[in-house]
């Protein structure tokens, strides 16, 4: 009979018990690890959408406004143009204009822009010829969130 009790394994001993707890609390720990990193690719990927937005309203603007006077921009980038307000840098290298802004045109905005116009036309059959212009939409004025390009029909 003491044989009997002896091998009855009725029920769960403490170490059992200590090493599913040990291990129930390295599963947990593990998971609230990734929840702070989930919160900041969430961020990440809202700050994208609205700059996706923001390249696309921007890219519209700048179409629309280059439009009239891109042949003057073309011809002497050093002049003074009406959609260069102080604060924007315009810059020439010859082959590209950039227009660096310190906030976006389109709507008010905590990104900067950074508008890149190709010189020579990649449709140049008359009436119309076609320069691309690429969007580049930045925060904290050195991290690249999106860029977009299109082209002013001129």
């Amino acid at each position: 009979m003491n044989q009997k009790k002896l091998l009855n394994e009725r029920g769960m001993s403490l170490v059992e018990v200590v090493v599913a707890i040990a291990l129930l609390a390295i599963i947990l720990v593990s998971v609230i690890n990734l929840l702070p990193q989930m919160g900041l690719k969430s961020k990440q990927n809202e700050d994208k959408q609205v700059a996706v937005n923001l390249a696309s309203k921007e890219l519209a603007y700048w179409q629309s406004v280059l439009k009239d006077d891109f042949t003057a921009l073309l011809a002497n980038p050093d002049d003074t143009f009406s959609f260069v307000e102080s604060g924007d840098i315009l810059t020439d290298d010859g082959d590209t204009i950039m227009i660096r802004t310190a906030t976006t045109k389109s709507m008010s905005s905590k990104y900067t822009t950074e508008i890149k116009i190709t010189k020579t036309p990649d449709l140049d059959t008359l009436p119309t010829k076609a320069n691309q212009i690429s969007v580049f939409i930045y925060k904290n004025n050195s991290i690249l969130v999106t860029e977009i390009y299109g082209y002013v029909f001129y």
